[in-house]
């Protein structure tokens, strides 16, 4: 295999990957986060909650319009 064509290779397996990360970054200690991705009717087909401990809980299709909401925990 050629080095072009070994680089093509690593660029879309990177690529890939990249692409299958949620968009957001995960909020600040203290703070929660929800992700809402909406499709172009405006539908919600995808939602990620990061909690006030860390965990992530995701559902549904992650790509689309992208709203983030942040707020303090308690």
């Amino acid at each position: 295999m050629s080095k072009k064509a070994l680089l093509a290779a690593a660029l879309v397996i990177a690529g890939t990957l990249v692409a299958g990360t949620s968009a957001a970054n995960a909020p600040p200690l203290g703070s929660e986060q929800f992700e809402e991705y909406y499709n172009t009717s405006g539908q919600l087909v995808g939602y990620v909650h990061w909690s006030c401990d860390g965990r992530r809980t995701t559902w549904g299709t992650l790509s689309g319009e992208l709203e983030v909401t942040r707020r303090r925990c308690q």
